[in-house]
């Protein structure tokens, strides 16, 4: 069976960590070209990966351009994800882009009704969806074990990009990022809580501020939001944690409280008052850490698997979309100082 063609657009951590191994480790999949401004950057790539029948490219768009790839992952600086995956989507080919979809709702929400009119895949990589511990956590919030959710406090936090990549420069320009910790880490919180929970966010208010980073972008952010069964929601998104990464989601229910990762990495805890008192633990091991050489998430594979017409997403471009939407309300929260309507 002939292979499905893969491009990859950026050659930085993410695209080390994530993209170019689960291609390389596809079964269905074929990493045919990678392309990336920085030629110091895809000479390390290629010698690491020894991608020695794999076209490399200065110019995403000799890669978009022509028959060469069926599908592109986009792992390029917030302010390009828009326009090269627009680019791409026009040129009929399927995207995998990089969160937070984009730097604010009109370039979404272009992108969305690009992928619409092309008929091709839009996928946004909310990675933590495909967590075996959300999943789960999903799966006993939707069998309404805990009852009818009162309360969801999500925390994302770690000391910040420059401890992870040497390419920081970006993520604390507000030109380039758009965002700060929000877009970086509250993204999947954000997304997290209406993965599992099935609820909608309605409203926030919410309070950002740069306390430690040399940025014009937030390192800390802190927000409650009203969801549409009238619950309340926190996030806490931040790049000031030292000493470890704090990444939970806990869910109080009427019945009980599941907790996501909050006393242990490896443990779901689930506490339950109705029909009895009961603790009980759910361990399942993480894929991964930041400190870890390959994240083993099955992102790329559902991509392929979704654009061959093997599954269905558990992505829809509109998830990226409603997430920068939200972002944006935090923000509007913040300068306005008061409680902000996400659709208005």
């Amino acid at each position: 069976m002939k292979k499905f063609r893969i491009g990859m657009i950026g050659a930085g951590k993410i695209a080390e960590v994530l993209h170019i191994p689960n291609v390389l480790n596809s079964d269905l999949a074929e990493l045919v070209a990678i392309s990336d401004p920085n030629a110091d950057r895809l000479q390390y790539i290629t010698k690491k990966f020894s991608l020695t029948n794999v076209k490399v490219f200065r110019d995403y768009k000799d890669i978009v351009n022509g028959d060469l790839v069926d599908a592109v992952i986009v792992a390029v600086p917030n302010h390009l994800h828009a326009s090269v995956s627009i680019d791409a989507l026009e040129h009929g080919k399927h995207v995998l882009v990089e969160k937070p979809m984009a730097t604010n709702s009109i370039e979404a929400n272009r992108m969305v009704e690009s992928a619409r009119k092309s008929g091709k895949v839009l996928m946004v990589n909310l990675s933590q969806r495909f967590f075996p511990h959300n999943q789960k956590a999903r799966e006993i919030i939707q069998s309404g074990m805990i009852g009818e959710i009162r309360l969801v406090k999500a925390v994302f936090g770690h000391s910040g990009p420059e401890n992870w990549t040497q390419n920081v420069g970006w993520f604390f320009d507000k030109d380039k990022a758009a965002f700060g910790a929000l877009g970086d880490l509250g993204v999947h919180k954000i997304d997290l809580i209406r993965y599992i929970t099935g609820l909608e966010i309605e409203e926030c208010v919410a309070l950002t501020a740069t306390l430690e980073k040399n940025a014009n972008v937030e390192d800390i952010a802190n927000g409650v939001m009203r969801l549409s069964n009238g619950a309340l929601a926190t996030l806490d998104a931040n790049w000031i944690t030292k000493g470890l990464e704090e990444n939970y989601v806990a869910i109080y229910g009427e019945n009980g409280t599941l907790k996501v990762g909050q006393t242990d990495p490896t443990k779901i805890d689930l506490y339950m008052v109705k029909p009895i008192a009961y603790h009980g633990e759910i361990v399942l091991k993480p894929l991964f850490t930041n400190e870890d050489p390959y994240w083993k998430l099955p992102v790329a594979d559902h991509f392929i698997k979704v654009c061959l017409g093997l599954e269905k997403p558990i992505i829809r471009p509109e998830d990226g979309s409603i997430s920068i939407r939200i972002i944006e309300k935090f923000i509007e929260s913040n300068r306005l100082q008061k409680v902000v309507k996400i659709n208005d």
